[in-house]
This record gives structure tokens, C-alpha cells and sequence, in this order.
């Protein structure tokens, strides 16, 4: 049998003093600088450098391999625009919710989604972007994923994982979440269900679940959480949902825990203060940037702005009643510029322009800020079906333009206008 044998250390005291000396400044080192996202997690560093710097959240320069404060600072930027806990930390639903934005960019880009931002995504982008007229360098920032239809910013950038599970459990207990919403990340399931319910509550319809909609939803699931006789304390959790499972079977209602419209209307509590229903009030206050320039620049970059919005409901959109809205939107763009217009029909751009001297002749010349009308003719909506805003002019007569309830959202096109059935192009006065 062997025995360990304990030898005293043979270092000099000066030499055991420095090691401590040296191992007290590595540890005040690591204090000062915080946690180490990839010590914390078994991540990839190098794959999660890739992915931020595709999305332009690190510079290409930053792919090295070395979780240090550039790549922390680049998580917190990405944890804010996403709903997450903000602490520079690529834990399990950073870097979920990473992959996946990377996988969408990915798929409409035309290449396998494997959450990868290597080569061949960087080429695929490349692809894209000269398709779309973008700038050429493989990287999706904010134009290039607006182009692509994909939501950058999902959330105000002030939650926790904590708080957004506590957003998604009552948003789930109303009924405007699925029921595997409850995820922690502030996505697009749980930003349409946050539009879903400020149209139905007369909240300013914005997606982003601030303290106004925060208390009114709390307070909606307070009534449901009375009524049903269980402790009101405005979190639609198991005793809540068992609460009310109680109520639905007492009242011959389909059990399912859910405080859907049946169940309120039961209940005697209001479920819409707005809209919520063709014709009625949806609108809202859409986020714009600062605008400069003229009035053509300023048309252009708030119809920007907007790419990438969806309806929600039957029509319902942040720039007026919840109906068709390609002339909401674009009116709307016009106003941004200092435009005096506003309407819900296509058709009112064309007598717009023969008013002010704006109607081109034929479909002669458009310029960024002009509005394309589509059909036949003014007369009607059954003649004027459609109208969008030109972002830019080509020398060969085509246009890109950013259009309104296209496929149900704020959306941009290529194309030749008379080929499209154009028959009216209409610039705003003043420009």
C-alpha cells in the first residue's frame, strides 16, 4: 500500500509571496471586469462572434476568439434589442435567440439555416443585397434585415427575462399567446400579441410592452383572477389557470384555463376598450427616427422606419382604422415630411396631384417621396387598388418603392411601373 507523503514547499518566502501577490491582482482583475460570459457557458465563442458581427453588432475585426469587453458590450446590445436579461452573458436564451436571428437572415437570404454566420452566409447576403439595391457587404444591419422583412428590435430594450415571462403568462392567460409562448424572449409571437392586445385596450399600438400597457394588462388579469375568486395579484399563473378552469366548468364554457373572448364576455369584463374589429380604431404612434434633409429625404426614411411592420386582426395597422391601409400608410409617410394629407384611399393621391399640379404625365420621371397609384383610374376602390412610396429612381425606368399592406405588411418591391399596372405617379407639393 503507498502512502502520500505532504513535503513542505521548497519555494523561498518571496517567491510564495509573489505567486499570492500575482494571484490577488488576477482576482481583482476578474472583479473589476465582471463575469466571463464564456467561462460561465460552454459557448462557442468564435461562433458567437461570427453571428454578431453578421448582424453588425461587433466589427469583422472582432472575431478572435477571446470573449473580452468588445464581445460583452456586442451581447448587451444584442440582449437589449431582444428582450433578454441584460448582462453581457451568452447563456442558454442568448444565444437561442442569436441562432434564430441568424437563421431567419439566413432563409430569406437562400441558403441552409444552420445559425452559422460563416462564408457562405456572408456570400448569400452579398446576393441579396445587390438584388435589393443595398450597399454590397454581406452583413445584415438594420436596412438590410428591413429589406428582408425581419424585426431587428423586438422589444423596448427595459426588460428582464423574468419580466417578459411574466408579459407572456398573462398575454397566454388572455388568450393572445399561445400557450409555448412562455419562453423568456421577447420575439415576434409575443410582439404581435403585445399589438393584439394595446388595439383591443386603446393603448398606443407600438409592440412594445412599456408601463401603460404593462399595468393595463395587469389589471385586466386582476379582473379575470376575481371574478374567478382566486388571490388577484396580477400574474396568470397555475392557481390562476386552475382558478379559472373552476369558473369555465361552472359555467358550461369550454375548459381550458384561458381567459379568452367567451370566457370575459362570461365574466362581464370588457375585452375590447378600442377596436380591434374592421372599421374600428386600431392606429397608434409608430416609432419614427429623426428625419433630415428635405421633404423627399424625410418621406423616404420614415417609409424606412417602418419596414418589416405587420398587421394584426383583420387589417389592423398603427396608421389608422383597421382597414386596407396601403393609403394609411403612405399618407402617413407624407405627414412625417410636413405633407398636409391624409386619407384611406388610394385613389385621393390622384386628385391630390391634380390639385396641387403634382400628377405626372403619364408615368414620367418618379422621384424618391412619390406616390404610385395602382388599377385602372381614381374612381373607386374597385379602379384605385393600391398605392406605395417610391425609395429610389433607376436610369433603365425602374423604382424601388415601400409600400403598405403588401402581404399584410410594410414591405419593399422592384419593379417597372407600367409593367405593375401603375396608372398614376403623384408627388407631394413642396418638394
Amino acid at each position: 500500500m503507498s502512502t502520500a507523503v505532504l513535503r513542505p514547499s521548497t519555494r523561498a518566502p518571496g517567491a510564495r509571496l509573489a505567486a499570492s501577490v500575482l494571484a490577488m491582482a488576477v482576482l481583482l482583475f476578474g472583479l473589476l471586469l465582471g463575469p466571463v460570459a464564456g467561462q460561465a457557458h460552454a459557448v462557442d465563442v468564435r461562433l458567437l462572434q461570427r453571428d454578431l458581427a453578421g448582424l453588425s453588432y461587433l466589427p469583422l475585426s472582432g472575431v478572435d476568439g477571446s470573449y473580452g469587453p468588445q464581445t460583452t458590450d456586442s451581447v448587451r446590445h444584442f440582449q437589449r434589442d431582444n428582450g433578454l436579461a441584460v448582462d453581457g452573458d451568452a447563456g442558454t436564451n442568448t444565444m437561442a435567440a442569436l441562432l434564430g436571428k441568424v437563421k431567419q437572415v439566413q432563409a430569406e437570404a437562400g441558403v441552409s439555416a444552420d445559425g452559422d454566420y460563416g462564408p457562405g452566409t456572408t456570400a448569400a447576403v452579398r446576393a441579396f443585397q445587390s438584388a435589393h439595391r443595398l450597399g454590397v457587404d454581406g452583413i445584415a444591419g438594420p436596412l438590410t434585415m428591413g429589406a428582408m422583412n425581419i424585426d431587428r428590435i423586438t422589444s423596448s430594450g427595459t426588460g428582464t427575462s423574468s419580466d417578459t415571462k411574466l408579459l407572456q403568462r398573462n398575454l397566454v392567460g388572455l388568450g393572445y399567446l399561445g400557450q409555448d409562448g412562455v419562453d423568456g424572449v421577447y420575439g415576434p409571437a409575443t410582439k404581435n400579441a403585445v399589438l393584439s392586445f394595446q388595439s383591443d385596450n386603446a393603448l398606443s399600438v407600438d409592440g412594445i410592452a412599456g408601463p401603460m400597457t404593462n399595468a393595463a394588462l395587469t389589471a385586466k388579469v386582476k379582473e379575470v383572477q376575481g371574478k374567478a375568486n382566486t388571490p388577484a395579484d396580477g400574474d396568470y399563473g397555475t392557481a390562476t389557470l386552475n382558478a379559472v378552469r373552476a369558473y369555465q366548468s361552472a359555467h358550461n364554457l369550454e375548459v381550458d384555463g384561458i381567459a379568452g373572448p367567451r370566457t370575459m364576455a362570461s365574466m362581464g369584463i370588457a375585452r375590447e376598450l378600442g377596436g380591434g374589429s374592421p372599421g374600428g380604431e386600431s392606429g397608434g404612434s409608430p416609432t419614427v427616427p429623426p428625419l433630415e434633409g428635405g421633404v423627399r429625404d424625410k418621406i423616404v426614411q420614415a417609409a424606412r422606419s417602418q419596414l418589416g411592420v405587420h398587421e394584426w386582426g383583420n387589417n389592423c395597422n398603427p396608421y389608422g382604422p383597421c382597414e386596407a391601409w396601403c393609403a394609411l400608410f403612405a399618407s402617413w409617410a407624407w405627414r412625417q415630411a410636413g405633407v398636409d394629407f391624409s386619407t384611406a384611399f388610394s385613389g385621393d393621391f390622384y386628385y391630390y396631384g391634380r390639385n396641387h399640379g403634382t400628377l405626372h404625365s403619364g408615368l414620367s420621371n418618379p422621384q424618391p417621396g412619390d406616390a404610385i397609384v395602382f388599377g385602372t383610374g381614381p374612381q373607386s376602390t374597385g379602379t384605385s387598388v393600391h398605392v406605395g412610396l417610391v425609395e429610389k429612381a433607376y436610369a433603365d425606368g425602374t423604382v424601388d418603392t415601400i409600400e403598405g399592406n403588401s402581404s399584410d405588411q410594410v414591405i419593399r418591391h422592384h419593379f417597372s411601373p407600367a409593367a405593375r399596372g401603375a396608372y398614376a405617379v403623384v408627388s407631394p407639393a413642396g418638394s
